[in-house]
């Protein structure tokens, strides 16, 4: 009796250290409670909340806020959940857990009540909101029915995590299919566009994954008009099914250490890099061990790196430090791929996906493959020239890259020119992707007097955005800190700037905060540039984005300026020192 007490306390206290964990870290907590919390809103404004039944008093949100409550239960236990476990894996702290008193079941228990506190949390957070802000109505009756089909979820999705973690080695592909999956499954569930008509095959696709089985559980459990306890057989049946396959999968399958394939071989530490490309004509990091260290005169810093003693015909061109540097931004890119699908797969995903459900819409007087270019590419202005920009900048500041950059012959200006080239090429790369699937595909039509407006469009806002993820990423110095903060500023940006659709016009105070930001004008003066019936140069859109990214950059000299006073000052006493 004592052993088991014993042990039900390590199991609350490894869960409670997973949740503090969970809380303390801001992206994890953004995407999961957040992010649907946010979408609720903005779709709450958008959709408005009429009264659908006088007599009962019930209203739209009745049937939209369970469905988030859902995405987010699942984003919680499958995405988040994946995420962490294989970061625990990879860091070592579940290989040196393996060598304490502490049991492999309580471990995995441990995080499991985890994810169902999240899942509580999540659950409370949308529905308390919900009752308070959009009066939705707890339906009394069906509450057995509901507390069931939350735990058969949660415990499916967990389940899952546990499977992904297990079959997958990489932390990024984790992240890719834990988070990048769920977003596109959410669209074909039902779960983000509810109640559009989809195609039979994409109908067919949603009904094979246990999350449109989720949310078709849970809304039917909050629809008051339908009758009978709520318990729904069939849909508690097929979570059952995954999470039993899951389950075997993870048992089967999961190793509590990083596989050997991605480790360095035995007896022998990984060498740290240094990002120089561009001085040694390759697009790849340079092991430490090629600069300055070795025995012999051929492993001596190569007059090209030192850059000290040699004149300067033996420095790289310019051109040839900016084209190396972007070379290697790229292949940091290609090389990560949850970013590269939230860059350049997934705009391309919603084009296709949007322009199937809701077929021949016009939004904005354009068609909706039209009108979807714009705003995907808008999207991907923002993601690459924002987003990642301040994510790279702030994790090579620190890993020490940008400090051993000084030691190099790459100046600053070509390190961060580099990275904007990185995102200018990513963007272009990706509309004329989209310009294609919308041509091609949906029969979209594009005169050549668009491409002069579309090209200054995008160059203006990449230049736009790089300076305020510059900005990001000179006043905050963690990247897990300043990944919140783009995200957590530019995800609410898109869909107050008619990037995301989101089934209708936004009340006036939306609509007017869209206005003061420049991703909206970015979107705008795309459409212009797209609309067959030929509109003037969009000079207003273009001057404000001008004027953020000279705003922006004002700011950025401004909060550097502390820093490089504080340099100036330490070389004399460092001087002295010596």
């Amino acid at each position: 009796m004592n052993a088991r007490v014993a042990d039900v306390r390590l199991v609350a206290r490894l869960a409670r250290h997973e949740t503090i964990s969970f809380l303390r870290t801001p992206v994890a907590t953004i995407f999961t409670i957040a992010m649907p919390l946010m979408m609720m809103v903005i779709v709450g404004a958008a959709v408005g909340n009429d009264t659908v039944d006088p007599a009962t008093g019930v209203r739209v949100m009745q049937f939209v806020i369970p469905v988030m409550t859902v995405f987010g239960v699942a984003q919680g236990c499958f995405g988040a959940l994946g995420m962490h476990l294989i970061d625990l894996r990879d860091r070592g702290w579940l290989r040196r857990l393996r060598g304490t008193p502490v049991p492999a079941w309580v471990v995995m228990t441990a995080l499991a009540v985890t994810s169902l506190v999240i899942a509580l949390m999540t659950t409370v957070t949308l529905l308390g909101a919900g009752v308070v802000f959009y009066d939705v109505q707890m339906v009394w009756r069906t509450f057995p029915a509901l507390l069931l089909t939350l735990l058969v979820g949660v415990a499916c999705f967990t389940a899952l995590g546990f499977a992904i973690v297990a079959l997958v080695r990489s932390a990024g592909a984790v992240q890719l299919i834990g988070t990048g999956l769920l977003l596109v499954l959410a669209f074909i569930s039902g779960i983000l566009l509810p109640g559009a008509r989809m195609p039979v095959w994409l109908e067919t696709i949603g009904w094979i994954f246990p999350l449109r089985h989720f949310g078709e559980a849970v809304r039917d459990d909050f629809n008051p008009f339908l009758s009978g306890p709520g318990f729904h057989g069939d849909h508690l049946a097929v979570l059952a099914v995954w999470a039993a396959g899951a389950a075997a999968v993870a048992v089967w399958r999961f190793r509590w250490e990083r596989p050997q394939s991605g480790v360095a071989a035995a007896g022998t530490a990984p060498e740290p890099v240094v990002s120089t490309a561009g001085t040694t004509g390759g697009a790849g990091p340079v092991p430490r061990t090629a600069v300055g260290a070795g025995a012999g005169p051929a492993a001596r810093t190569p007059p090209a790196v030192s850059g000290r003693s040699h004149g300067p015909e033996s420095r790289p061109s310019p051109w040839r430090l900016l084209v190396g540097q972007t070379a290697h931004a790229a292949l940091r890119l290609r090389r990560d791929p949850s970013t590269a699908f939230f860059t350049v797969v997934l705009p391309v995903l919603l084009l296709v996906i949007i322009s199937l459900v809701f077929g021949g819409t016009q939004v904005e007087g354009l068609p909706l493959p039209l009108f979807m270019l714009a705003a995907m590419t808008a999207y991907t202005v923002g993601v690459s020239a924002y987003v990642n920009f301040a994510e790279a900048v702030t994790v090579d500041r620190e890993r020490g890259v940008l400090k051993r950059l000084s030691g190099t012959p790459l100046p600053r200006w070509a390190y961060y020119t580099g990275w904007i080239a990185c995102a200018l090429w990513v963007t272009l790369a990706t509309a004329i992707v989209l310009t294609l699937v919308a041509v091609l595909g949906y029969d979209a039509r594009i005169g050549l007097g668009a491409v002069p407006v579309m090209l200054v469009t995008v160059v203006l806002g990449v230049v736009c955005f790089a300076v305020l993820g510059a900005l990001v990423a000179t006043l905050v110095p963690r990247s897990s800190t300043a990944n919140a903060i783009t995200l957590g500023t530019f995800l609410p940006m898109a869909f107050v700037s008619d990037v995301f659709v989101i089934g209708g016009p936004l009340p006036a105070v939306l609509e007017t905060a869209g206005d003061l930001f420049p991703l909206k004008h970015v979107s705008h003066a795309l459409l212009a540039a797209l609309d067959p019936a030929g509109r003037p140069w969009p000079w207003t859109d273009l001057a404000v984005i001008a004027a953020w990214t000279l705003a922006g950059a004002l700011a950025v000299a401004v909060a550097a300026a502390p820093v490089r006073l504080g340099r100036r000052n330490r070389r004399p006493a460092e001087a002295a020192v010596r």
